[in-house]
């Protein structure tokens, strides 16, 4: 029924939206191999100027092609910021930096020009994402990603306005709603100074749901959810999620480093010590061999915890 209901929504824009999961440039970038993906995600650009979404994607694998040569993605940076923001901070030549922003002021005039409709405050609310991520996963600078995130949460909950029905545009909100209602109460009353609240209960539902339903998020919102998950003490769920991302996505080393992870959160060691034996296997050639190295040595020592 949801489903139906946001597909009879914007229908144009969701028949783009499912082709995306299933398209080659789709495939390319979350499978790690953003120098392919990003001359096609280019050509998405050029073949249909007009949709923003193409320009906030190859935004997107600028700030991520960036991060994963940093060995900044490794999972749980989304749920321990502290830990991550003592990182050095992850180069993104000057180069990139100006094609990331190029991107996403194109994303914005393009969302602009289609006027008030969901998919236009959706669209912008995504390149706000982008900026608060490069803020905190690059420039290390939270105060300036807690603002720009913020205002990705009220473009996103102004898209809800419009489109009840619009699952993707849950995502960002959802988010938000658990980070701030797992606040102790003394920073959660800081946080309502500035306007925001949050339910933990009702963001989890809200990615659960774009887990489910999602089109253009819902691969970002089945990570978080399974990060969610371990952190509320349900590692089994967890896996079972990053199991299907996984099988999905064959050349990504990420996803199955995150499995073992989580089998040992559940206490099933030798099962995470096959799993993690196969991150030598040739298909992950995007694995450098320093940092297996150094994946091993972490694994080794959670295993004698």
């Amino acid at each position: 029924m949801m489903r139906r209901s946001f597909i009879a929504g914007s229908t144009a824009w969701v028949l783009s939206a499912q082709d995306w999961r299933h398209s080659e440039s789709f495939q390319k970038l979350y499978n790690l191999d953003f120098d392919q993906a990003i001359p096609l995600l280019e050509s998405d650009c050029q073949r249909e100027p007009s949709q923003p979404d193409h320009y906030n994607n190859l935004a997107y694998a600028y700030l991520y092609r960036a991060l994963f040569a940093a060995d900044a993605l490794d999972g749980g940076v989304a749920l321990s910021v502290s830990e991550f923001l003592r990182r050095p901070k992850a180069p993104f030549s000057q180069s990139d930096r100006d094609r990331f922003e190029s991107n996403l002021v194109k994303a914005e005039k393009a969302a602009t020009a289609k006027g008030e409709k969901a998919e236009a405050y959706y669209a912008l609310g995504v390149s706000q994402t982008h900026r608060a991520n490069l803020a905190l996963l690059v420039d290390k600078e939270w105060r300036s990603a807690l603002k720009t995130g913020g205002e990705a949460r009220k473009l996103h909950t102004k898209a809800l306005q419009l489109d009840k029905n619009f699952v993707d545009a849950m995502l960002v909100p959802s988010f938000h709603e658990y980070i701030i209602g797992s606040l102790p109460i003394y920073l959660k009353a800081l946080v309502s100074l500035v306007g925001f609240s949050g339910e933990k209960d009702k963001g989890i539902n809200g990615l659960r749901t774009v887990a489910n339903y999602g089109l253009r998020s819902k691969l970002e919102a089945q990570i978080l959810l399974a990060l969610v998950e371990n952190r509320e003490q349900h590692p089994e769920r967890a896996v079972e999620i990053m199991r299907a991302l996984q099988r999905e996505f064959p050349t990504n080393h990420l996803y199955r480093k995150e499995v073992s992870s989580l089998l040992l959160a559940a206490k099933r060691k030798e099962e995470a010590r096959r799993e993690f034996a196969e991150l030598g296997d040739t298909r992950y050639r995007f694995l450098k061999p320093t940092r297996l190295e150094a994946y091993k040595r972490e694994f080794e020592a959670k295993f004698r915890a």
